[in-house]
């Protein structure tokens, strides 16, 4: 979804987080923003050396669902503009997974619907995670025990 102040997609390649953002800053022309890049662990949950990450979704349900709560965040905060990416499919360790960035007029708006979108993401989004390691692989369910609601 692409408009004047909410910008996401969900990709199966990988991306350079920088330079996304550097691209997202020069049509965005708030005062202050938060930015968060998070990358995959080297180590699955149990602590096992992880080969990859494989992350899935239902095509077009994810993608509402991100566009529809992104849309209710931004009703909140006339100035508040979002640049979201999130992969999926196979992601190793150290590639970026996620890239939330948040402008606003004020650090402390910025700051604030950032962390609030990180959370949704991680806790809401329906995201399904597979951790492979050379002893197999297997669903990670702490990032899903809040659930979601549509």
């Amino acid at each position: 979804m692409d408009n004047l102040r909410i910008k996401f997609r969900i990709l199966e390649e990988t991306f350079n987080p920088y330079k996304e953002f550097e691209l997202w800053e020069k049509v965005n022309k708030n005062s202050a923003n938060s930015l968060f890049i998070g990358r995959v662990r080297p180590f699955d949950q149990f602590g096992n050396d992880l080969k990859k990450l494989e992350i899935v979704h239902y095509k077009g349900m994810t993608e509402n669902y991100i566009k529809r709560y992104l849309m209710k965040i931004s009703e909140k905060q006339d100035d508040l503009c979002i640049f979201l990416l999130h992969r999926i499919g196979f992601i190793y360790p150290n590639e970026p997974i996620i890239l939330i960035a948040v402008s606003a007029n004020h650090r402390g708006i910025a700051n604030k619907y950032l962390q609030e979108i990180l959370e949704f993401t991680k806790y809401k989004v329906p995201f399904w995670k597979k951790e492979w390691t050379l002893k197999g692989s297997s669903w990670v369910k702490k990032n899903t025990e809040l659930g979601f609601k549509l």
